[in-house]
């Protein structure tokens, strides 16, 4: 690993650049091959805009370049741990460099990526996600475009693509991903890996991986995520009750104390 950056940041790249070479294996992969990797560091939006070319969304921080064995991370803030983000760009170059030029969807190569950096957040934001606990999700086709949309809808496009390659992961066994990465750096497409692997086509993957997320992430995931906020609610509420009773109580003990009608009055209308 070669680091390459802005004397003010020189002890930040070293630090990435060991880590990089001490990464613990990919799933599916296992340890990265010993090639040359490059890690540049920018340290502002518009050095890394120039150094991709623009090609990036707006919201991104890094990118990687698996041909030319090249990661860019955006390091503007101080205090920000990029061991996540160097992990995430390094799946991307194990995976390419595993299955050669196949081409590979997008969602299953961001999915992949968050997988093996484990950005099990991801999937905390999708628990809370209204639209898929209304059953609302795109097709795999709209994942890949929204996983270059907005930030808003990208958060929610790479939880679903996690989602998607950990299903894939589970109908692996113990093998996990390895099966499938094995077929895709001989099968012409996809399609076909999904075929030789788990004998399904892609539209039946789809189908499958959309009904598991409505499961997971449906009314009863939803529910399961929101539960505890509103059982903690519910017990605010009965303690809240219960004190305004006993405050009711005294109050009305206060008044009665030594309060007696005459007998000679009489009630009025």
């Amino acid at each position: 690993m070669t680091a390459v950056a802005w004397p003010a940041q020189a002890g930040l790249a070293a630090a990435l650049a060991e880590a990089a070479d001490r990464a613990a294996p990919f799933p599916g992969i296992g340890p990265l091959p010993d090639r040359p990797i490059r890690l540049i560091l920018a340290p502002s939006r518009a050095t890394l805009d120039s150094m991709t070319r623009g090609r990036l969304p707006s919201w991104s921080e890094g990118a990687a370049f698996p041909e030319r064995g090249t990661i860019v991370l955006l390091s503007d803030r101080r205090g920000t741990d990029l061991s996540g983000a160097l992990r995430h760009e390094l799946a991307h170059v194990a995976l390419r460099w595993r299955v050669g030029g196949s081409r590979l969807p997008l969602w299953f190569e961001e999915g992949y990526a968050a997988v093996a950096a484990g950005e099990w957040d991801r999937l905390d934001a999708l628990k809370l996600n209204w639209q898929v606990a209304r059953g609302v999700q795109p097709d795999l086709d709209e994942l890949d475009r929204a996983l270059r949309a907005d930030r808003e809808d990208a958060t929610t496009a790479y939880a679903l693509a996690t989602t998607a390659v950990l299903l894939l992961e589970r109908w692996g066994g113990r093998d996990g991903l390895a099966p499938l990465i094995d077929r895709l750096s001989r099968a012409p497409t996809f399609d076909a890996a999904l075929r030789d692997t788990y004998h399904v086509t892609e539209g039946d993957f789809e189908t499958r991986w959309q009904r598991d997320v409505q499961t997971r992430y449906g009314w009863l995931g939803w529910a399961s995520a929101a539960g505890v906020f509103w059982a903690l609610l519910g017990l605010a509420l009965v303690w809240l009750v219960r004190l305004r009773r006993r405050r009711d109580a005294a109050r009305r003990a206060g008044l009665d104390e030594g309060w007696v009608i005459p007998e000679d009055d009489e009630p009025t209308a």
